[in-house]
């Protein structure tokens, strides 16, 4: 899966002036992110699977 941006600033202009021991830990969740998304992203033109049933438990009736 590639993630492209329109808007795609650079580390300087992101990070500029903070520590690098805040730095290490946010590019490490940002990239756990990324791979869960990756893993949860189903396509919907090859997807095998079988549909969640949705239950309504908000209507009266």
């Amino acid at each position: 899966m590639t993630w492209l941006r329109e808007y795609n600033p650079d580390e300087e202009h992101v990070a500029s002036g903070a520590p690098p021991a805040f730095v290490a830990p946010v590019e490490q969740k940002a990239v756990e992110i990324v791979r869960a998304a990756a893993a949860l992203h189903l396509d919907g033109t090859t997807y095998q699977g079988s549909g969640e049933k949705s239950t309504d438990f908000g209507s009266s009736g």
